[in-house]
Order: structure tokens, then sequence, then C-alpha cells
């Protein structure tokens, strides 16, 4: 198996964050359908979710808030 390389960018995939080279990577690889990646890829987004039950919620004031919508209708 030639794919442990990607173990390290599941969580970033995951989360849209990954390079653009390794995105795409991942994506082709997984649907050749490698059942250890996607064993993997499950355990990576369930540890993203655990993770997200122990954040608390941002408090932006009403210019951060402006701030943040405007950049990510630039996006």
């Amino acid at each position: 198996m030639d794919c442990q390389h990607l173990e390290d960018i599941y969580e970033l995939f995951l989360l849209g964050i990954a390079a653009r080279d390794d995105a795409v990577e991942i994506g082709e690889h997984l649907a050749r359908g490698c059942l250890h990646c996607l064993g993997q890829l499950r355990e990576a987004a369930l540890t993203i979710y655990l993770l997200s039950l122990t954040a608390r919620p941002a408090r932006l004031d009403a210019k951060q808030g402006a701030r943040l919508l405007r950049r990510l209708k630039k996006k």
C-alpha cells in the first residue's frame, strides 16, 4: 500500500483546507476504493466531530463579524 503519506492530511482534506494538489490526490485515491484510506477518513471525520463538541462558540463584536463576512464573500 503506497498511501500512508496521505494519512497526515485527512483532517485538512475534510475541513477543506488541504493544499489543492493534496486534495486532488486524496479524492482520486478514494475514488479508486482504497478500503484502508476510507477507514482512516472515517476515523478522521470522527476525530473532527468530537473535537468540535469541545469548542466554545466564538463571540464576535459587530465590527469583527462584518469583517469576517466580507472576507468570506471574497472567496
